[in-house]
C-alpha cells in the first residue's frame, strides 16, 4: 500500500500505530475526522512517507525527533485539532530538505523561540505557525528560504523589529501574514516592493512610526492590512501607486496630516479602504464625479473619526455595503441617495453615521434593506425613520418625538432596537409584542408614560431597558419557565407595587435594577437563589422589613446571593439587625479579583456586543458608567432603619470597594474585622449611634480613599497613620469624644478611653462612588467615561444613589 486516503469520513477511536510501520506508505491522510485519536510515534528510519496530513484530528502528545527519518517528507500539515499537542518542534525538523509544506497552526504547540534550523528547510514554499506559542524575533535564517510563498506566523507573541530580509530573499513570496503578535519598530518599506508579493497583514502589532516611501511598488498586491498599530505621520504617495490593490486598511493608528479622497478612487480596484480612528483629515474632494465610470466598486468605507464635514459624492454613484461615517462634524439632512446611490431595491449591511450633526433625514427612505443601521448621537429629530427589514438598529440620544403606527411591521427580524435618550412619549406601543425576534430593547430616557407592556416582562427578551420615564402601574406576575432575560432596568419611574416573584424563573439574570420607584413590600428574600445575580438595585422605594436572615427552606448546597457583586437597598424603610451569615453567603466579594478583569455586564447579542451602565451616585449627583471593572464591588444599605451592630462578617468581603451604612440606627463599635478589606475605597458609617472607638487597624487600608464617621457616638483619639493623614475635619465632626488631627480639640488622658473599647466608626459610601485616583495609596483608579446629571431628589442630602 502506497496511499492511504481516509479524510472526512467521521472516524472515532484511535489510529493503529502499525499504520506509520508501512514501509511503501507515501501518502497518510486522515485529515478532518474529528474523533479519530493517537500519537506521533517514532518513526523507523527508511520511512516512504512523502505526505502527512492529520489535519483536524484529534491527535494529541509531541513531536518525536525521529521525524528527521522521514527523509522523503514534502508536505507535513497537524493544524487544528483544537490544540492537543504540545511541547515544541525539535531541532531535528531540519533535516527534512524536500520538505515543501508545513503547517502545525492551532494544534496546541508551544514552540517559543523559533529554531533557526528551519532556515535550512530551503524546498519550503508554505509555512503555516499561526497560533503555535512562538515568542522572540524571527531569525533571519527565513532568509534562506527563496523557495517560499507563504509564511503566516499570526497569533503569537513574537517581537522585535521586522528585520529578516536580505536583498533578493523573498522573491517568490506571495502571502505575509504576521498580524496579532508584539512586533515593534517601523514598518519596512521593503515588503511593498516584493514583486509576487498579494497578501500582506501586519495588523495588531506594535509598530510605530512613519510609514516609507518605496520604490518599484508591487504589481500583484491586492490586499494590505496595517490597522490596530501605533504608526504616525502622513500616508505616503507611494501606496497610490498599488494599482491592483482590493483592500487597504490604516485605520486605529496614530497617522495624521491631510488627505484627498479622489487619491483612493484612482485605485480603480479597490473593495476595502479602512482610514477610521487616526488623526487624519479626509478632504472630501469628488464633487466633480458626475457617473460611476472608472471608480471603483467600494464594498466597506470606514471613515470614521476623519474630521470630514462633508458626504463623499461617490456615495451617490457607488453601491457601499458597509459604511462608517461615525464620529466626524458632517451636518444637514441624510440624504436618500446615501442608502444605496441610484439603485433601486438593494440590500445593503452596515451604515453606521452616529456621532455626527445631522438634524434630519430625507424621507421616505429609499428601498434599500439595511442590516445594521446606528444613528446614534446626532441631532435627528421628528418621527422615527425605520428601513426594510433591519436587524439592528440604534437611534438614541437623538432627538426623535414619536413612533409611526407601521414602526412594528418592519421590526419583524431585529434584534436590537435602542431609541434611549429622545423626547419619545405617550403609552410603549404594544406592536412591540409582535417583534418576536427581539433580543433588546432600550428605551430609557424618554417620556413614555402609562403601563408597562406585559409581553416585555414575560421573560423574552435578554435586555430590558425602561429606565428614566414616566411609567406607572404595577408589573405582571406570569414570567414563565425559560427566562431567557438576562438585565432588566426600570429605575426612575412610578412602578409600585411588589417585585414579580415569578422573575425567579429567570436563572440568567444578571442586573435587575428597580431603584426610584414605588415598590413597596417586603425584601424579596427568593431572588437570593437567582445564580448569576450580579447588581441588585432597589433603592429609593417604599420597602419594609427586614432582610437580614437567610432563606431556611433550600438544600444545604443551596447558594445565596454568590454572585452579587453590587447590592443597594438605600432610602427605603428596611429595619431590623443585619445577620452574619447573611454576608457570608456574598462569595463573589470574597474574591480578589484581577482589577482589569471586566464584569459579566458584556452580552453577546446575535453575534454584536451590548455593554450594560449602572447609574452610580457621587456627592448628589448622578453617573452613568458604561464601563465597569469586576472590582467594583459595593454595598449600599444607607438612609434605612437597621438596628444593632454592624455585621463583622462583612469583613470578609476582601474585594469590597464601597460600604455604606450611613443613616440607620447601628450601635455598638466599627469591627476591626474592617481592616481585613484591602481593597476598600470608599467607608461611610455617618449618622448612627456607635460608639467606641476607631479602630488602629485601619490605618492598614491604604486604598482607602474617602471617609465618613461623623456624626455617632465615637471617642478617643483620631488614628495617625496611614490614609488617615489624608481626611478632613468633615469625616469626623459631631463625634464629641473624638479627638486629635484633623480635629482642633487635642488629646489628653481624660478624653483616651481605655485600650478594651474597640474603636468604631461611621461612613457612608457617598452613594456608588467611582474615583478617579491619582497618586499612591488610593489602590485601583477607575478610569471611565461618565455622563454626569444632577438627579438627587432626596431629603438628605446624601441619599440619592441609582
Amino acid at each position: 500500500m502506497t496511499v492511504l486516503q481516509l479524510s472526512n469520513n467521521g472516524f472515532n477511536g484511535s489510529l493503529p500505530r502499525g499504520v506509520f510501520q508501512l514501509e511503501r506508505l507515501r501518502v497518510l491522510d486522515v485529515s478532518s475526522n474529528s474523533g479519530l485519536a493517537g500519537s506521533l510515534p517514532e518513526f523507523p528510519a527508511g520511512s516512504a512517507l512523502e505526505v502527512l496530513n492529520l489535519k483536524e484530528t484529534s491527535f494529541s502528545g509531541q513531536m518525536p525527533s525521529s521525524i528527521s527519518n522521514l527523509k522523503h517528507l514534502k508536505s507535513l500539515d497537524i493544524s487544528g485539532g483544537n490544540g492537543r499537542f504540545s511541547g515544541g518542534i525539535p531541532a531535528s525538523i531540519g533535516d527534512l530538505t524536500l520538505l515543501s509544506f508545513l503547517d502545525l497552526s492551532s494544534s496546541g504547540f508551544q514552540i517559543g523561540e523559533l529554531p533557526a534550523v528551519i532556515g535550512r528547510l530551503q524546498s519550503l514554499s508554505t509555512l503555516r505557525l499561526r497560533e503555535c506559542g512562538i515568542s522572540g524575533a524571527i531569525p533571519s535564517s527565513f532568509t534562506n528560504l527563496t523557495q517560499l510563498t507563504e509564511l503566516d506566523l499570526s497569533l503569537n507573541n513574537l517581537s522585535g523589529p521586522i528585520t529578516f530580509y536580505i536583498e533578493g530573499s523573498f522573491l517568490n513570496l506571495k502571502r505575509l501574514q504576521l498580524c496579532c503578535n508584539c512586533l515593534s519598530g517601523q514598518v519596512p518599506g521593503f515588503i511593498f516592493s516584493l514583486p509576487r508579493l498579494e497578501f500582506v497583514s501586519l495588523m495588531s502589532n506594535n509598530l510605530a512610526g512613519p510609514l516609507p516611501e518605496f520604490s518599484n511598488p508591487s504589481p500583484l498586491l491586492t490586499s494590505v492590512y496595517l490597522n490596530y498599530n501605533q504608526l504616525n505621520g502622513s500616508i505616503p504617495m507611494s501606496f497610490f501607486e498599488l494599482m491592483s490593490l482590493q483592500t487597504l486598511d490604516f485605520s486605529r493608528n496614530s497617522l495624521s496630516g491631510a488627505v484627498k479622497l479622489s487619491l483612493f478612487w484612482k485605485l480603480t480596484n479597490l473593495s476595502n479602504l479602512g482610514l477610521s480612528a487616526n488623526q487624519l483629515t479626509v478632504i472630501v474632494d469628488d464633487e466633480h464625479i458626475s457617473s460611476s465610470a472608472s471608480l471603483p466598486q467600494i464594498n466597506y468605507l470606514g471613515l470614521a473619526c476623519c474630521n470630514m464635514t462633508k458626504i463623499p459624492s461617490i456615495l451617490r454613484y457607488v453601491l457601499v455595503n458597509d459604511l462608517d461615517l461615525s464620529c466626524n462634524q458632517i451636518g444637514g439632512s441624510i440624504p436618500k441617495w446615501i442608502w444605496a446611490g441610484q439603485a433601486e431595491n438593494v440590500d445593503v449591511f452596515k451604515f453606521n453615521l452616529s456621532r455626527n450633526k445631522f438634524t434630519d433625514i430625507d424621507l421616505p427612505l429609499a428601498n434599500a434593506s439595511i442590516y445594521y443601521l446606528d444613528l446614534s448621537f446626532n441631532n435627528l429629530q421628528g418621527p422615527v425613520p425605520i428601513p426594510n427589514s433591519p436587524q439592528f438598529l440604534d437611534y438614541s440620544n437623538n432627538l426623535f418625538s414619536s413612533i409611526p403606527q407601521n414602526l412594528m411591521a418592519q421590526l419583524s427580524s431585529s434584534f436590537f432596537l435602542n431609541m434611549a435618550n429622545n423626547t419619545l412619549h405617550a403609552g410603549i406601543p404594544t406592536t412591540l409584542c409582535n417583534a418576536s425576534n427581539l433580543e433588546l430593547l432600550d428605551l430609557s430616557y424618554n417620556y413614555f408614560s402609562g403601563h408597562v407592556p406585559s409581553c416585555l416582562v414575560d421573560g423574552h427578551l435578554t435586555i430590558l431597558k425602561l429606565r428614566q420615564n414616566q411609567l406607572e402601574g404595577t408589573l405582571p406576575d406570569d414570567i414563565k419557565e425559560g427566562c431567557v432575560s438576562q438585565t432588566i432596568d426600570l429605575n426612575g419611574n412610578q412602578i409600585e407595587g411588589k417585585v414579580p416573584r415569578s422573575l425567579s424563573n429567570c436563572n440568567d439574570l444578571e442586573v435587575f435594577d428597580a431603584g426610584n420607584n414605588n415598590f413597596d413590600g417586603y425584601f424579596p428574600s427568593w431572588m437570593m437563589k437567582l445564580p448569576k445575580l450580579r447588581v441588585l438595585v432597589l433603592r429609593s422605594n417604599k420597602f419594609s422589613g427586614p432582610v437580614g436572615k437567610v432563606p431556611t427552606d433550600g438544600s444545604e448546597n443551596t447558594t445565596y446571593f454568590s454572585s452579587l457583586q453590587i447590592i443597594d437597598l438605600a432610602s427605603n424603610n428596611f429595619s431590623g439587625t443585619l445577620d452574619s451569615p447573611w454576608f457570608e453567603n456574598l462569595k463573589a466579594m470574597m474574591v480578589t479579583s484581577r482589577n482589569d478583569t471586566p464584569l459579566a455586564l458584556e452580552n453577546n447579542l446575535s453575534g454584536k456586543f451590548y455593554r450594560d451602565t449602572v447609574v452610580v451616585t457621587y456627592k448628589g449627583t448622578s453617573m452613568t458608567i458604561a464601563k465597569i471593572l469586576i472590582a467594583f464591588t459595593v454595598i449600599d444599605f444607607s438612609d434605612n432603619a437597621f438596628t444593632g451592630s454592624i455585621p463583622d462578617s462583612i469583613g470578609r468581603l476582601v474585594s469590597l470597594r464601597g460600604l455604606n451604612m450611613s443613616h440607620n440606627a447601628f450601635t455598638g463599635t466599627i469591627p476591626p474585622q474592617f481592616s481585613g478589606l484591602k481593597q476598600l475605597e470608599s467607608l461611610d458609617i455617618s449618622s448612627n449611634q456607635l460608639g467606641g472607638v476607631i479602630p488602629d487597624v485601619l490605618t492598614s487600608l491604604t486604598s482607602l480613599a474617602w471617609l465618613n464617621v461623623s456624626y455617632n457616638q465615637l471617642e478617643g483619639s483620631i488614628p495617625q497613620g496611614g490614609q488617615f493623614l489624608t481626611f478632613t475635619n468633615a469625616s469626623f465632626e459631631a463625634n464629641a469624644g473624638l479627638c486629635g488631627k484633623p480635629l482642633s480639640k487635642q488629646c489628653n488622658s481624660s478624653n483616651i478611653p481605655s485600650l478594651k473599647h474597640e474603636r468604631n466608626s461611621e461612613d457612608r459610601l457617598q452613594t456608588i462612588v467611582l474615583f478617579c485616583f491619582v497618586g499612591s495609596g488610593f489602590g485601583l483608579g477607575f478610569a471611565v467615561s461618565i455622563l454626569v446629571q444632577v438627579a438627587c431628589r432626596g431629603k438628605r442630602p446624601w441619599s440619592c444613589l441609582m
